[in-house]
This record gives structure tokens, sequence and C-alpha cells, in this order.
């Protein structure tokens, strides 16, 4: 039975991203240190050099080599994640050789089923690992970290979801903010606080009606395709049936042909497959990557004013717009309330950092990965949260994630994305759905039923 997640990180994430810092300074774990290529904590200096923090987290030696890495970054992400991976590969003389793919559920499979996987992975398709961990194929990292630092730097909720039968399979890596609502303040004239989904609605309808295009979607990325799609259904889900059936849903205990999971389909299609609400009509959506899903907002003139993402989107808008000013002419706000049972309830999501592999390069990665130092270098790009706590505040400059504090500030409930905690055949599912439904609405009902098939497949 996989347990139950409605997630109240909000307090770590806060007090990291935009409050005080939350760091412990204790004494050193006796099994930390040079010897065995654990991080230690932070000292009481504070951050230490992020080139000293990678040596450390390889025993304090140059030991060479390379480590495989799978990831889904690419593109202006992966440059900027290689911020965080080079003062690693610089201090430790370790190759670090990333590979990128969208379609990483497959390749991660092909790769265990064919005994070659890779040294490490970072991949948001957390359902996948659980199924890995049950299997033993992953490196218990509480062999590998230093579990007082863990402790003291991650918060227990984002723990127990990478913990199974009392191993520890993962270690959240980055954070977003799910289910924002991203516009350009100068062009765009509706609601930047609705209180309800109706209220925005009706702005959406006014707009269409007068010969303007409120939404801005697209969903090609590739194999991976659709995701973006089944990421903002799930949103819906959320905040139509509830935290509790939204738990329910992900855990395989309800069907996909519920009305609770036709009606978030029907909401969102009521947005993508007619050709009046989203920029380009349908044949667009599905051939628009979603790296330019929000370009029409911030084209001049814009050919459209909404598009819905996480906190990331900030970053690619950034760098398909380099002169834009943030929160003056790029800003977001939350997908509003549905209703006032389920009031403002916000979804994150994030990458896990898993283990394959068992060598002295492996180790030293993900041990520094663990470090505040290195969280403190995501955090600098602007483009995620980091979900380590030992990350001063100030090493916080980005304006959008100040902006994704204050809304998780005042959330009435945290959930972490069911799409993500699917089984693998699930997640392929939906994203395929996803564009099936987008393609030919009028097959909801079989799209449902095929997904059905895949659920009762997929939880024995």
């Amino acid at each position: 039975m996989r347990r139950s997640i409605v997630s109240f990180v909000v307090i770590t994430l806060i007090a990291t991203a935009c409050g005080t810092s939350t760091t412990t300074n204790g004494p050193e774990s006796a099994e930390a240190g040079q010897s065995d290529g654990t991080a230690p904590p932070i000292s009481e200096g504070g951050l230490r050099d992020p080139l000293d923090a990678a040596l450390e987290a390889a025993g304090g030696e140059q030991i060479g080599g390379s480590v495989s890495m799978l990831g889904v970054l690419g593109g202006e992400e992966l440059d900027a994640f290689d911020t965080v991976l080079a003062p690693f590969e610089e201090a430790t003389g370790i190759t670090i050789e990333y590979e990128s793919s969208r379609d990483i559920g497959v390749l991660i499979q092909t790769r265990v089923d064919g005994g070659n996987p890779p040294d490490v992975v970072s991949t948001p398709t957390i359902g996948q690992l659980f199924d890995y961990a049950e299997q033993g194929v992953l490196i218990d990292l509480a062999e590998v970290l230093d579990v007082s630092s863990v402790e003291r730097n991650y918060d227990e909720s984002l723990m127990n979801i990478v913990t199974r039968e009392g191993a520890t399979f993962g270690l959240f890596n980055t954070v977003n903010l799910a289910g924002l609502i991203w516009y350009n303040p100068t062009t765009y004239t509706g609601p930047t606080d609705p209180a309800t989904w109706s209220e925005l609605e009706s702005w959406t309808v006014e707009t269409a009606a007068g010969g303007e295009t409120p939404w801005c979607i697209g969903l090609e990325s590739g194999a991976a395709s659709g995701w973006p799609g089944a990421e903002f259904i799930t949103g819906m889900l959320l905040r139509q049936a509830g935290p509790e059936f939204h738990d329910q849903w992900w855990q395989g205990e309800v069907a996909w042909t519920s009305p609770e999971v036709k009606r978030a389909f029907e909401t969102y299609g009521a947005i993508a497959t007619d050709p009046k609400m989203v920029y380009g009509g349908p044949e667009a959506v599905l051939a628009t990557n979603f790296e330019n899903g929000a370009d029409g907002a911030f084209m001049d003139p814009p050919s459209c004013f909404l598009h819905e993402q996480a906190t990331f989107m900030g970053g690619i808008i950034a760098g398909n717009f380099p002169d834009l000013e943030p929160i003056e002419s790029v800003d977001f706000f939350g997908i509003p309330d549905f209703s006032a049972e389920f009031d403002d309830l916000q979804q994150i999501s994030g990458e896990v950092v898993a283990m394959f592999n068992d060598t002295p390069q492996a180790r030293a990665l993900v041990n520094y990965l663990a470090t505040p130092e290195a969280g403190a270098l995501i955090a600098q790009t602007g483009r995620w949260l980091s979900p380590n706590s030992g990350v001063p505040t100030d090493e916080y400059t980005d304006p959008f994630l100040a902006r994704a504090a204050e809304i998780l500030s005042s959330a009435g409930g945290v959930s972490y994305l069911g799409s993500d905690l699917l089984p693998q055949t699930l997640v392929e599912g939906f994203w395929r759905a996803t564009l099936d439904y987008v393609n030919d609405p009028a097959q909801l009902d079989a799209i449902l039923e095929r997904l059905e098939g895949i659920r009762q497949e997929a939880y024995p």
C-alpha cells in the first residue's frame, strides 16, 4: 500500500526561499568527514566554498574517473544545472557524463532490463522509482549519505516520499511550485488574483467572444509529449475533488472512469480543444514545444495571454525573451479555487536523485548534491527551489521564487503532484491520453476506459 502524501513542506521551502534560515549548526557526525566520502554538516562559519564541499564529498581526494548521470534537462536548463556540477568536476577530477532524455522513464527501464543502468539518475517520475526501490535495484542512500545532516537539512515529509521499507532510495534535488498561470502585466487585462476559477473563466469567455485568444499551450516534448497537459489536469483534479481523492487516485484506489477524473479532463478540454480559447487551436497545442508554449503571451502584439506551468517556466520565458523584466512584464498567479470546500490548495513537484551503481564517483556526486553548497548553487540559477534548508536566504535573488514562496505561505494545503507518483505505465499512458483527447475530445470515454485498463494492470 503506497502511503498517503499530503506534504506540508511549506515551512522548509519558505524559510529557505524568503524567510529566516533554518540552518542548525550542530556537532559533526562521527562517521562524517574525509575518510568515507560523506559530507559533514554545514560549518559554524556558514557555507563553504563549493570546491571545498565537493572535495570533502569525495573523501578529500581528487579521485578522478567518471560517473554517468541520466536526467531530463536540456538546453538552457542543463546549462543552468551545469553551474551546479562544475565545482564538483573541478575539485574531484570526476567527469560527469550527463545524458539527457525527455523519455527518461523508458530509457531507465531499457537500461535496467539490459543490465546497464546509469550510475545516477535525476528524474521527476518518482512513481517509477517506487517500483525499483521495491525490487531492491536502487542503492540505499542511508548507507551513502550522512544521515544526521540529511535529517537536519531536509523536510521529513519529503524524505518520507523517497523511503520504502526503511530504505532511502532517493534524495530531492530540486523543487518546483506547480499550477502557476503566467502572464504579461503590460498586456493582460484580466484578474491577477482571481478568487475562483469561475472568475477567471468569465474573463476568458468574454475575451474569446471579443475575438482574442486567452490561452497559450504547448504539449510537444519529444517522447514525453503530453506531460504539460497531464500536470494541468492533475492540478484540476486536486482542486475540484480534493486532496483525499487525489491521493486515492494516484495510489490506484479509484477508477479513471470516475466522474471526478472525467470532470478534470473536461475542464482542461474546455481550453485545449477549443480554437476560440487556445491560440492556434488543438493543432498548434499538439505541435508547439512546451518551452515555447508561453511565447504568444510575450510577443508584441500578444497572440494569447495566459499559460499554465510551474516555477521553472520563468527561466524559460526569460531565456526566450531576455529583454523582459520579471514582475513588470512577466508574472504569475496560482490556479484559483473551484469551491470553498477545497480552499487554496497548491502542488509541488521536483526531481529526485537516485543511485543504481555503488561506485566511489557516484557516492561523491550524491554526497555533493546533498550539501547546502550545491543547494545554494541551485538557488542561484533562479530556476528551482532547493529542498535543502541549509541554503541561506540571501542565495535567492530571483523574484519568481519569492513570488512562489508567497503563494506557498498562504496555502491551505500542499500536495505532491500525483501525476509524478503514478506507476510508469500510467505516467506514459496519461501523457498519451492527453494528446489523444486534445486531438479528438469526442473519444474521452474510450480514452478513460483505456487508462482504467492500465490502472488495473499496474496495481495488482
